[in-house]
């Protein structure tokens, strides 16, 4: 037999000296149950288990990589409402019938664009391929060439490539076919087309070519022979059914099988904590059930997260915080049991001390899958590399937190930042920071009417105190100093952020004005 909690059995020390101090020699029957109760307790909290055989299971799993084209052909109605939208929803699908397995996303259209590196998290690949919006991409056209030749970098080993596309425009079939073989591509032709094809609209009037006639877009022939070529497969997107034959492709050809050794075990926990409930139903029938609440309060259930004693520095705590003394909060925060909210007071804590290292080093350490949460903590992360005059770093940590949605305060910092010679820096970094909550900071959804006109960098953490009285000392102050900054700010801002995504400089690389894509 071992015990899987095997830490757990060190309370036995402090348990025997108790009872060789104080219980032994006692008449008191409850009491002496009591304390068996907590002994068979800890027992349980231990975990006794027997092993059972080691056994090999197979666990299969693959990395895929999927690019959405975003050209202009791609929001014609012939899939409805667009094929572009058609492709998205198929894309969701695809994810969540593969959620083992790891997914690279990409979008393309002359140049391509890698929104999510690879990731077995659907939620967030979904939330990177929502924000990215076609109506900002300049380029229009459609260039394969460029999507292999970008996806040969990646260093996977194999390089399964699922293209939704409507098949764009003519292509150099062959050179496509040489960068496949020398890379190790196999690609998935998923056609978001019908043969029929659709006339395409501009301001919603129909396109006309150079002799009057309507541009019509329809699945390019040779989507179908690049599949061929390369040894690839392909499809046709006339419902979402097809996703269904695309996973059973891709489950045929998993490349990597592991073989896992998994111990499994034989719990007997029951055992002893059956016993403890009945020496604790002996115990409290007769004297009273005030000791047997007492005695389950002393011990942590099995996999808690916090200890009792964490209530006590946590109020302890908050009262220092009321008061500022914000270094004796920080000590206390650090006695309670790791979490993501400790961590992210003492980082906020130490942000109002103004040491933005020790801030930042604790706002890192923060994992997350919370989208409102993690938008937060890139936020206050930039804010800290801006304090501390790592002004590209804090620009970077400004675009990451806009990749997660729209915000206009992290917009405000990035345009201020872009705006601003270094030498003015220092003017905006010493303004007062408006603060909130952990609770506000993670359901944050709108900023106040206050915060829309405020150009400071701030943390989104603190006490509703805090906040109010560092709106009241700024007042006047950052009025007459920042007037022609907001100017700047005004003539500097730019529709492309408004979505979120400072990416768009890469897909709209070479951008000529191109004449007629379609």
């Amino acid at each position: 037999m071992s015990f899987l909690n095997l830490w757990a059995l060190l309370a036995f020390i402090p348990l025997f000296i108790i009872y060789k101090q104080h219980i032994k020699h006692s008449e008191l029957r409850s009491l002496k149950l009591l304390f068996f109760t907590l002994l068979f307790m800890v027992l349980a909290i231990a975990r006794p288990a027997l092993q059972n055989s080691i056994e090999k299971q197979k666990f299969s799993s693959d990395e895929y990589i999927i690019a959405l084209d975003a050209s202009y052909s791609m929001q014609a109605d012939d899939l409805k409402p667009t094929r572009y939208i058609a492709a998205k929803k198929a894309i969701e699908k695809l994810l969540r019938m593969h959620q083992k397995d790891r997914f690279t996303l990409f979008v393309f259209t002359s140049n391509a664009l890698l929104i999510s590196p690879p990731t077995t998290d659907t939620a967030l690949s979904m939330l990177a391929l929502n924000t990215i919006n076609p109506e900002y991409i300049l380029t229009k056209s459609t260039n394969l060439s460029n999507l292999f030749t970008t996806v040969a970098k990646l260093p996977m080993e194999n390089k399964k490539l699922i293209i939704f596309s409507d098949g764009g425009d003519g292509h150099n079939l062959q050179k496509i076919q040489l960068i496949t073989q020398n890379a190790a591509i196999k690609p998935y032709l998923v056609a978001t087309a019908t043969k029929k094809g659709a006339a395409l609209k501009k301001d919603d009037q129909f396109i006309k070519d150079a002799h009057s006639s309507l541009v019509i877009s329809k699945i390019n022939p040779s989507f179908k022979e690049l599949a061929n070529i390369t040894n690839g497969k392909y499809y046709i997107l006339n419902s979402l059914d097809v996703i269904n034959t695309l996973s059973n492709d891709l489950h045929e050809d998993i490349n990597s099988k592991a073989d896992i050794e998994v111990k499994t075990y034989k719990e007997l926990f029951y055992i002893p904590l059956a016993i403890a409930l009945l020496l604790f139903f002996l115990a409290v029938t007769k004297f009273g059930a005030l000791f047997g609440i007492l005695s389950l309060l002393l011990v942590s259930p099995p996999n808690s997260d916090a200890f009792i004693l964490d209530f006590y520095h946590l109020h302890k705590a908050k009262n220092l915080v009321h008061t500022k003394n914000y270094n004796k909060a920080i000590q206390e925060y650090k006695r309670l049991s790791p979490s993501v909210e400790s961590y992210y007071n003492i980082a906020t804590l130490y942000y109002k001390l103004g040491e933005n290292r020790d801030a930042l080093k604790y706002y890192t350490q923060i994992q997350t899958t919370d989208p409102k949460l993690k938008q937060a903590l890139l936020y206050n992360m930039g804010n800290c590399t801006a304090r501390i005059k790592k002004y590209e770093r804090a620009k970077r940590f400004y675009r990451q937190a806009l990749a997660f949605g729209e915000d206009k305060e992290a917009l405000e910092n990035l345009m201020l930042l872009k705006s601003l010679h270094p030498k003015k820096m220092q003017n905006v970094l010493n303004m007062m920071p408006k603060e909130q909550t952990f609770k506000e900071a993670k359901n944050h959804q709108k900023t106040s009417k206050e915060e829309k006109n405020s150009n400071n960098l701030s943390a989104r953490s603190g006490s509703n105190q805090q906040a109010q009285e560092s709106s009241h000392g700024a007042g006047s102050q950052k009025k007459k100093k920042h007037k022609a900054i907001k100017r700047s700010q005004t003539k500097n801002k730019s529709s492309n952020y408004k979505l979120g995504y400072k990416a768009y400089e890469k897909i709209n690389k070479g951008y000529s004005n191109e004449k007629e894509p379609w």
